[in-house]
């Protein structure tokens, strides 16, 4: 299911305006860490490593527990890390395919949202997360 996150976008935007830029290696850790679970179909490692609320998000809305959800929903390999742009506390990692966006939540990094792409009418569609 996809869903559009203009306004995770929008953040990063004025963030990045604003020249708010912050450490990247956490948040291209913890987006490589889930890609290679999903990679595994470790998904209880990459429900993990999502935000509490978008994996009890996932789970209202299909009725199904989180590694279900996330097996369901097919994700593609998501190749190299080309760049992380973070700004505050949330990141964008960029993949050759695929984006996965990052927030802090406590004192670590977790997935908002994962395998989103790009679009033209929209800023981003992803398959996980987002609002």
């Amino acid at each position: 299911m996809r869903r559009i996150i203009p306004a995770t976008a929008a953040s990063l935007l004025l963030f990045a305006a604003t020249g708010c830029a912050v450490d990247t290696a956490g948040a291209t850790k913890v987006a490589e860490d889930f890609h290679r679970a999903v990679d595994a179909s470790d998904w209880a490692a990459a429900c993990d490593l999502l935000q509490p609320t978008v994996r009890d998000k996932s789970e209202e809305q299909d009725g199904d527990d989180c590694q279900t959800h996330l097996a369901s929903l097919h994700l593609r390999a998501s190749g190299e890390v080309v760049k992380t742009e973070a700004y505050g506390r949330e990141a964008l990692v960029q993949f050759e395919r695929g984006n996965v966006f990052v927030a802090v939540s406590g004192s670590s990094w977790r997935v908002t949202a994962a395998g989103c792409t790009q679009r033209e009418e929209t800023p981003y569609s992803c398959e996980v997360g987002g609002r």
